[in-house]
């Protein structure tokens, strides 16, 4: 079983699939999700300021495909726009021998904004825990570093490049509907704004939604 899941994440990750389309933490938990609504907003280096919407929508018990769209005000030039798409897939799921929950993510991201197009393919892994907490509250810490190929045919120093981020966040469940989270985006990619960054959202899904 455990080799039969390191092939697949090999054949995952090399192929150009949490989405993300710029700057901003991808927040994605280590768990996916039947459905859920994020309501996002970021703000990293001269890469400006973000607002992002991201649907993640579960296609069966170990996937889920993501969708992001937004706008970024960067600090020098015009509004961009934001999309991508991508998908993730639950790798392994916490046991009292292994206390990880791990998700391996990709996605296919563009942003547009004045005379150039960025496109972005990162690919990593999602690791946290779940805390239960007194009160029924989940408390979820989680890394989710990426390498990412972006390419930009008409920025300074055109070409394609291989960049690496890292999410470091929490994510704290206030109902089985309601989540709050908070992620620090360690990196910054060259083409769409250098500089570390932080965002915060709030994730929501629809009551009496299990599909599986």
């Amino acid at each position: 079983m455990r080799l039969s899941k390191l092939l697949a994440l090999s054949l995952f990750t090399a192929a150009p699939l949490a989405a993300q389309a710029y700057n901003y933490p991808g927040l994605q938990t280590p768990r996916i999700v039947d459905r859920e609504y994020n309501f996002a907003a970021a703000s990293a280096g001269n890469a400006g300021t973000s607002l992002v919407f991201q649907w993640r929508e579960g296609l069966s018990a170990d996937w889920q495909f993501s969708l992001d769209g937004g706008i970024a005000a960067p600090k020098v030039g015009n509004t961009r726009v934001l999309l991508a798409g991508g998908i993730a897939w639950q790798w392994m799921r916490a046991t009292a021998d292994m206390p990880f929950d791990i998700a391996a993510t990709g996605s296919l991201g563009f942003s547009s904004g004045d005379s150039y197009t960025v496109v972005r393919i990162p690919v990593g892994i999602a690791v946290g825990h779940t805390f239960k907490l007194d009160n029924g509250n989940e408390l979820t810490p989680f890394v989710h570093p990426r390498l990412s190929f972006d390419h930009c045919s008409a920025c300074v120093g055109s070409g394609t490049k291989l960049d690496v981020d890292v999410d470091v966040g929490v994510n704290y469940e206030i109902t089985p509907q309601v989540a709050l989270r908070l992620a620090a985006i360690l990196g910054g990619t060259s083409y769409v704004g250098t500089g570390n960054g932080i965002g915060f959202s709030v994730a929501w899904t629809p009551k009496g939604l299990k599909k599986f």
